[in-house]
């Protein structure tokens, strides 16, 4: 996963100082995956870099297009510098690298009113996609700037509301995703993600939300169990599932579960049991910094998976060879 992407995810949707790694996104309002939590620190905005804070402000200035004014605390957590701004209305995040100074992501609200009327038509057109039936109010926009492992700028934006969200880059949708209230939930999709996720887990699921997103290649709905810490992603044509994760599972998650060489043989049993997949043949390859292996084997679905600390399968989902899933 590219850094400034994961960043952002982070503070969009959590305001809390995870290192996540996921498929999921802040818009299906799903609790994201991460490492243990470590204590960030605190300092004042005066004992940073003079160079940091001009960084901060300039990327911030660049969204907004006004200077914005940024909180005297900030944090820093795993190497990285959390800077706030003031305003309670155009709340912006900065993430900065501490060691280099440089801008790993920015982002600010700003008024529906000054976005992009083209930007807000694409939105309601992809959220219509979604579901025809509903008329979708929007609250407010964010406008974001990340980088990649390359430093190349990737700029982007969310359309929010009560029930929505939708991510644009580059002129088209990346992601849209539709909440809805319990007395709207689809009783037949509550029962088999119920079902699904206690044969899967061994575990029960209370569910807290549901909803239904799209993207690039996914048409799923998502059903999510209480504090976020358990989900099930089905397929919204097919019914089948394609995500199972159980954070509640035993254990803590930290960065060095497995080894590549032995992590497929810990995924086997579960993958064949949830999945029917057979993982023999399978290659994993770590993410750098996360305890999540893409495991993969020529002509056959890839597979992605989370392990904890006392090597059980906390996440798993399937990708097939053509990248469809619905």
């Amino acid at each position: 996963m590219k850094t400034g992407k994961w960043l952002l995810a982070v503070v969009v949707a959590t305001g809390v100082l995870l290192s996540p790694y996921s498929e999921v996104t802040a818009a299906q309002g799903v609790s994201i995956q991460g490492v243990a939590i470590k204590k960030s620190e605190t300092k004042k905005l005066a004992d940073l870099d003079a160079k940091i804070v001009e960084a901060a402000k300039k990327s911030l200035r660049q969204l907004a297009g006004k200077d914005v004014e940024l909180i005297d605390s900030v944090s820093i957590y795993d190497n990285k510098i959390f800077i706030r701004t003031k305003e309670k209305e155009d709340k912006g995040n900065v993430v900065l690298d501490q060691k280099t100074g440089k801008v790993l992501s920015a982002s600010i609200y700003i008024s529906k009113d000054k976005a992009d009327p083209k930007l807000i038509e694409l939105a309601l057109n992809s959220l219509k996609e979604v579901d025809p039936a509903q008329t979708f109010e929007i609250e407010k926009v964010m406008k974001m700037t990340s980088y990649d492992d390359k430093s190349s700028e990737v700029v982007s934006s969310s359309v929010q509301g009560k029930n929505f969200g939708v991510t644009i880059s580059g002129g088209e949708v990346e992601f849209a995703s539709v909440s809805y209230q319990k007395s709207e939930w689809n009783a037949d999709i509550k029962k088999k993600g119920e079902r699904e996720f206690t044969a899967a887990t061994g575990r029960t699921m209370e569910v807290s939300s549901m909803g239904r997103y799209k993207d690039k290649g996914r048409d799923m709905w998502y059903v999510v169990g209480k504090n976020g810490q358990s989900s099930i992603d089905i397929g919204f044509k097919t019914g089948k599932v394609w995500s199972v994760s159980d954070y509640q599972a035993t254990g803590k998650t930290d960065k060095v579960a497995l080894t590549e060489k032995n992590a497929v043989s810990y995924a086997s049993a579960f993958a064949k049991k949830v999945f029917n997949i057979d993982l023999k043949g399978y290659k994993a390859k770590k993410v750098p910094d996360f305890p999540v292996y893409e495991m993969t084997k020529k002509g056959a679905p890839t597979v992605v998976i989370d392990f904890n600390s006392n090597k059980i399968v906390t996440s798993m989902s399937i990708k097939p060879v053509n990248g469809i899933r619905n």
